[in-house]
């Protein structure tokens, strides 16, 4: 594969199964990599017939790329999208192959979303401002946190949501954009909870008798990928002053692409990491 600055990952085996604690560490190898200003990640691995952690890495961008003398296989993950292929990409592609790289440019609307700050800090427990709990120091793990792939569920009929869009995470709270997501799948108008349920598995901060209890009116899911925190929040007086909202957000709500490239520059946004 050639030579250049690559963090290189090792593999074990965990015990708390179910629990996304292996997306939880892609995401904390590809914090390590950009910090470390590192373009590529690789992980060596004998891979069998039926194999979950070649399931897993293909999710997130890792493609084989060569095989070891031992025969044990090498996969690598680039965090850069190589400007040779972005033509034959779709922003979706983009996000999935190149994670936490995303598409930004025409072609995709950008949205406001407010999130209660009781259930931002259960779905971003990597958010840096987060206090740890007592139940976390205890060893409980929050598994929709550890999610790179998260679920938002909510009442919105919105049908102007698409995947490949962007998700920009307001916390209410705080009145405050924190977050940037992408789009992977909407789903619009279920009311069955087993339904809501099977689509949004383990990756929502919602109980089953919450989901239960919402689902007494049409409820849509958005299934999207978490790629960064913004370094510098952008507060409700900056969003009015120039002009991306009209008031503090109450359910999702479209910007146009003049206001968003203002939060990105006001939000510290990598634009090593977007794709116009």
């Amino acid at each position: 594969i050639g030579k250049g600055r690559r963090v290189k990952l090792s593999t074990f085996k965990v015990a708390h199964e179910g629990h996304k604690i292996g997306e939880l560490f892609i995401k904390l190898s590809v914090d390590i990599a950009i910090r470390n200003d590192t373009p590529e990640v690789y992980l060596t691995h004998f891979t069998e017939s039926s194999d979950r952690l070649v399931d897993l890495i293909s999710e997130y961008g890792f493609e084989k790329v060569a095989v070891k003398k031992n025969g044990e296989d090498v996969y690598l993950k680039r965090l850069i999208v190589n400007p040779e292929n972005r033509p034959h990409l779709s922003p979706t592609e983009i996000a999935k192959l190149y994670y936490p790289s995303l598409y930004d440019g025409e072609g995709v609307k950008r949205f406001v979303v407010p999130i209660r700050p009781k259930y931002h800090s259960r779905l971003f427990t990597d958010f840096p401002e987060r206090q740890l709990t007592l139940s976390e120091s205890a060893g409980e793990f929050i598994t929709e946190g550890n999610t790179i792939k998260k679920a938002y569920v909510c009442h919105s009929r919105t049908r102007q949501v698409n995947p490949g869009d962007l998700l920009l995470f307001y916390l209410s709270g705080r009145k405050m954009l924190t977050s940037i997501g992408v789009v992977e799948s909407i789903y619009s108008g279920l009311q069955a909870p087993d339904e809501i349920l099977r689509r949004v598995g383990r990756r929502t901060v919602y109980s089953l008798g919450e989901i239960a209890a919402m689902a007494v009116k049409p409820v849509t899911v958005i299934l999207f990928t978490h790629h960064f925190h913004m370094l510098h929040h952008v507060g409700l007086a900056e969003l009015l002053e120039i002009g991306a909202l009209s008031g503090a957000p109450q359910s999702i709500s479209s910007i146009d692409s003049q206001s968003y490239s203002v939060i990105k520059s006001l939000g510290g946004i990598d634009e090593r990491f977007t794709v116009h």
